[in-house]
């Protein structure tokens, strides 16, 4: 089921992709990825920065998990708490932190990529809402973090495909 869904949306994104005008960047393969490559070093060397470093590890260990490949992702996942004051007042910090950020995804190449990073952005700040006002458990945002990092990479590919196949010899 998780499969099918996955792969409807996939289609339904490429299809939108495809029938909106993605056009050929106005750089090489080459030069997009690189500049790509740039902006997502500012990213998470502005995340780096501009976060402090307690408040990201309280969050990363017992609220959301920031990488996926987080040994504590499935704890987190099954969780039934809600954030206490202190969780609180660490994803406010670290979520004020982070806006400061994103104003840097706006210098990928291409428009569609600038796109999908502010639907994240939009998408994670709902799940942020959710555990701030308790109206989601700390289960619950994490197993809608991972929903969302799957659609974002699912996005995220069928540009890189559009690119490659608009740039074919």
């Amino acid at each position: 089921m998780k499969n099918s869904i996955q792969t409807i949306a996939f289609r339904l994104f490429s299809f939108i992709i495809l029938t909106t005008g993605v056009q050929a960047a106005p750089y090489s393969p080459k030069e997009v990825g690189e500049q790509t490559a740039w902006t997502r070093q500012q990213i998470l060397h502005c995340t780096q920065k501009e976060t402090d470093a307690r408040d990201q590890q309280l969050i990363d260990q017992e609220v959301l998990f920031l990488r996926f490949e987080h040994e504590n992702r499935d704890q987190l996942m099954k969780s039934t708490a809600m954030l206490n004051d202190e969780q609180t007042k660490a994803l406010n910090n670290f979520r004020r932190s982070l806006l400061r950020c994103r104003v840097l995804s706006k210098q990928f190449p291409l428009p569609s990529m600038v796109d999908v990073y502010q639907n994240y952005y939009e998408q994670i700040d709902q799940i942020y809402d959710g555990l701030i006002e308790k109206k989601m458990t700390i289960g619950e945002a994490n197993r809608k973090k991972v929903k969302l990092l799957e659609e974002t990479q699912a996005k995220w590919s069928a540009i890189e495909d559009s690119i490659r196949k608009n740039n074919a010899p």
